[in-house]
């Protein structure tokens, strides 16, 4: 569902079919037309066989006398429809790197959250601790200010990656063509 893929598909399939009209061109050309000779006054048809056998004749033998130019056109088509060919590939392996990049992003964040989880659950547990030990021991507030700090910047680091999270799925959705 990606612009980017489906615009290499079509490339490619351009390619393909200028490469057949290339080979196209090694065979003779015969076209039908609606001329077949003149009117007399009567309204028939004088059919001029000499004139008729020199067209055909010439759209026989075109293709033996073009033939260099014929190959070189069909070497010329060949070359683009491999190269359209690989083009195509690539875009494919580029759509696939960044589906992998984004699925390894949010796999990542999500472990991520959950240690942020048990440490910001441990810091919280160290604050009660560290307050109990300044209401029943010798502990200063300096100590539990310090803990509570450690427990804001531990709460902060786990907004931010449940932020890089949420990034994660949104390119993971850009990647696999969504929203374009």
């Amino acid at each position: 569902n990606r612009p980017d893929v489906r615009q290499a598909e079509m490339e490619l399939a351009q390619a393909f079919y200028a490469t057949n009209a290339a080979r196209a061109a090694f065979y003779p050309n015969i076209t039908l037309s609606g001329i077949l000779g003149w009117t007399n006054n009567g309204g028939g048809v004088i059919v001029n066989p000499g004139q008729w056998l020199l067209n055909a004749i010439g759209s026989l033998t075109q293709p033996l006398f073009n033939r260099g130019v014929n190959i070189a056109n069909l070497k010329i088509a060949k070359s683009r429809q491999e190269e359209a060919k690989l083009l195509f590939r690539q875009s494919l392996l580029n759509a696939g790197k960044e589906v992998n990049d984004a699925l390894t992003a949010w796999q990542t964040a999500k472990s991520q959250i959950e240690i942020n989880a048990r440490q910001v659950e441990t810091l919280c547990d160290a604050v009660r601790k560290t307050e109990s030990l300044m209401r029943h021991s010798n502990t200063t507030y300096l100590e539990v200010l310090t803990a509570k700090q450690s427990l804001l910047e531990a709460e902060v680091q786990q907004l931010q990656t449940r932020f890089e999270r949420i990034q994660s799925i949104i390119k993971l959705y850009h990647a696999l063509g969504g929203g374009m």
